[in-house]
């Protein structure tokens, strides 16, 4: 019989600032969303004061300082660091595991029946937590739908010390029982609400239903939901990434841009951002999409916000190209006067860097090895050895970058970036 196990990280962003702060350890942590503005992460000691999750933070500020909670902007290179070294730690368990999220893992646990599977898993969670610091849960299953069921009880239920194994009919059919439908992986808020008016309100319930039902009403991902929960193996572990499709680089403003030249260097850094994705993963895009965003919760705003896509002469990973056809895109896209809360580059039609195929248009060997040349030499000047990644970057316009700052990411409260760089490594006194 198969078996998977899904590793999830307790509260990871909020464990993550625990890890360099163990005075922290039991007090009540919040992390925030870019520039400050939504709650993004909470430990238990937080969701018990019923701070909701992508709660505003202007909300909820005076109850978390009446509290005492310690709040933190979000500091994705730690959390990403962090990660990257929880899956290594993860990956010493089995031959096949899949990177499912930054904080949680699948793992494929064929020939692993002899075993005492929950010492075995109790013993990864050990070695997570020693090497990473980071606190996990496990749950261990036929499917991947119940593993993931599993691991959520394993969280929010002391008594099972991080590690639920269902393999037992029973304790499958009472793990089912005691599941909200709303909580079962597959199933989404729309369906969620239409369950409850019908009085559906578990998974067990929702294993029940008349499978022609389900396919008449949900399509083949809400029977393949089912049949997981039922323990028929449909979700195949997937040990290899998908080719990409796309890739995007955005931001939401601190304050809204009305300024033209601001936009500008926004996409311009947007553009620096996304090629440097495409470069490490050998990619090259074939058009850019430059797109403006105005405040969703401003009424006076509606059908203001602007998109335009440029196809580029050829496919391209190089800065300059990128750049060039994202500010295209954005003076089409933009509209004097209106206040924009966000804008980004999204690259499409991506492939593979040696499957590009030459083409009419584009530019003679030398010009494209002499441009190949500069990107590397730019790229090395934005490596560590220099310690930014900004020391010299593609101009948006007249050579003039940095204009505004409105643009620019608030994040008042970020932690060290303890593991990724030199000048905020943590001190520690003898």
């Amino acid at each position: 019989m198969t078996l998977f196990a899904l590793v999830d990280c307790n509260n990871f962003y909020a464990s993550c600032e625990r890890v360099f702060r163990p005075d922290l350890d039991g007090k009540p942590i919040v992390v925030l969303s870019n520039n400050d503005g939504c709650v993004v992460a909470r430990s238990n000691e937080v969701k018990a004061l019923g701070v909701e999750m992508a709660g505003p933070y202007f909300k909820v500020h005076d109850l978390l300082q009446r509290h005492g909670v310690a709040v933190f902007s979000s500091n994705y290179e730690l959390y990403a660091d962090l990660s990257a070294r929880v899956m290594t730690v993860i990956s010493g368990y089995s031959p096949e595991l899949e990177v499912y999220s930054i904080d949680e893992a699948f793992l494929n646990l064929d020939g692993f029946q002899g075993r005492d599977l929950s010492a075995y898993m109790q013993d990864l969670r050990t070695q997570v937590k020693r090497w990473t610091g980071i606190p996990v849960s496990v749950g261990v299953a036929s499917t991947k739908t119940l593993a993931k069921l599993a691991a959520e009880r394993a969280k929010k239920e002391p008594h099972h010390n991080g590690v639920l194994v269902l393999e037992k009919t029973a304790n499958i059919g009472r793990a089912l029982s005691q599941t909200s439908v709303g909580d079962v992986w597959g199933i989404g808020r729309r369906w969620s609400a239409r369950f409850d008016g019908m009085g559906i309100t578990t998974a067990d319930d929702f294993a029940r239903l008349p499978e022609a039902w389900v396919r008449k009403k949900m399509g083949v991902t809400g029977v393949r939901t089912q049949r997981e929960l039922l323990g028929q193996s449909c979700v195949a572990l997937e040990t290899q990434s998908k080719p990409k499709q796309s890739c995007v680089a955005s931001r939401s403003f601190a304050k809204p841009v009305t300024d033209l030249l601001e936009l500008k260097d926004a996409i311009a850094t947007f553009s620096a951002r996304a090629t440097e994705r495409l470069r490490r993963g050998g990619l090259v895009a074939t058009e850019v999409n430059a797109f403006i965003l105005t405040d969703r919760f401003k009424e006076e705003a509606t059908g203001c916000n602007g998109s335009a896509t440029v196809a580029l002469a050829s496919p391209s990973n190089l800065t300059a190209d990128i750049t060039q056809a994202a500010l295209a895109g954005l003076v089409q896209a933009y509209r004097p006067g209106v206040a924009y809360k966000k804008a980004g580059v999204m690259l499409l039609g991506l492939v593979p860097k040696g499957h590009v195929q030459p083409t009419l248009f584009q530019a003679p060997t030398p010009m494209l090895e002499k441009a190949q040349r500069l990107q590397d030499a730019l790229d090395a000047l934005n490596g560590a050895k220099f310690g930014s990644r900004d020391v010299v970057r593609v101009g948006a316009f007249g050579g003039t970058v940095g204009v505004g700052k409105n643009w620019h990411l608030r994040r008042d409260r970020r932690s060290p970036r303890y593991t990724t760089q030199w000048a905020e490594l943590r001190t520690v006194k003898g």
